[in-house]
């Protein structure tokens, strides 16, 4: 049986054009049959299957024959030696390729190829829909649990927890790290914040106006969710380095992703039938000249 691209799974057989423009060819026409061709699908799918292998979940280190740890850094492990025996393993429908002529044929270096899976991967088609799902389970809870306080400390350690097992994660870590050496990669990571942040910002908006709130004068709505996900991603990246560093040990309740919040939220929210009018800044200048808080 002959196999196409429109055979794969998704997203492998979305429409690549913009995504993937690294690829060989002399005439425009020959580049563009080849960005939607099942070869290239099949060595992306080669690189996403070692991303998930190398940045999903925890594995100990296996020693080596002097007995040394092997321990790796970076995306060291996307070498073409890897890649090349990796698609050598595709399921079906995937295009099985043996030795390093297809790939060369294909990318004129390693490094066009990287730059065109980094692309792929962080590009919005690559969202899990399950966690897309998961998002909007947490948004419900936030909106419509009894207690808002609760809601919050259960939404926020369930999607530190998300972000701690999620191989994309880590990858857009690792290319923030390098984002300046490379326009295209940093293009990458904006559209992919931008994705994410898109379905929380509603989720806040609806979550605010259910609870009878609103936001103080002086910051938007995009800056609030803004500062909600740097407080969730750096208590992420925190967890990942230090597992010790108690952000979340003893579950939900009162986790520290949970407290930073809540912080956020009482700083920014106020009562619709009862509002100040006073932006956050305005609020401490006065406490301030009253002697401090209350």
């Amino acid at each position: 049986m002959t196999y196409g691209k429109k055979d794969l799974p998704y997203p492998y057989c979305a429409d690549f054009s913009g995504i993937v423009t690294r690829v060989k060819g002399v005439r425009e026409s020959t580049r563009a049959a080849l960005v939607n061709s099942l070869k290239v699908a099949s060595y992306l799918k080669a690189g996403a299957n070692l991303i998930e292998r190398n940045l999903g979940a925890q594995r100990p280190a296996t020693a080596t024959g002097d007995g040394r740890k092997q321990y790796w850094s970076g995306l060291s492990f996307l070498t073409e030696r890897a890649l090349s025996a990796e698609v050598e393993e595709l399921e079906l429908p995937f295009l099985r390729q043996k030795g390093a002529g297809p790939y060369r044929s294909t990318w004129a270096s390693h490094d066009d190829y990287l730059n065109d899976l980094l692309a792929f991967m962080l590009h919005a088609i690559n969202y899990d829909p399950q966690y897309g799902a998961d998002v909007e389970t947490r948004g419900d809870w936030l909106a419509t649990d009894d207690s808002l306080v609760d809601a919050v400390d259960r939404s926020s350690y369930h999607e530190l927890m998300a972000l701690c097992r999620m191989p994309l994660f880590k990858l857009q870590l690792i290319m923030v790290a390098t984002a300046h050496r490379n326009d295209g990669i940093r293009g990458a990571i904006a559209n992919n914040y931008a994705g994410a942040l898109e379905p929380w910002m509603k989720i806040y908006e609806e979550t605010i106006a259910a609870r009878g709130y609103q936001l103080r004068p002086g910051i938007t709505i995009q800056e609030f969710t803004n500062l909600l996900a740097a407080v969730t991603e750096g208590l992420a990246v925190r967890h990942l380095g230090d597992p010790s560093a108690d952000i979340a040990d003893q579950g939900p309740v009162e986790n520290l992703v949970g407290k930073g919040v809540l912080g956020i939220m009482a700083a920014y929210l106020e009562p619709i039938k009862n509002p100040t009018g006073l932006t956050l800044r305005e609020v401490f200048e006065r406490s301030a000249e009253n002697g401090g808080p209350s």
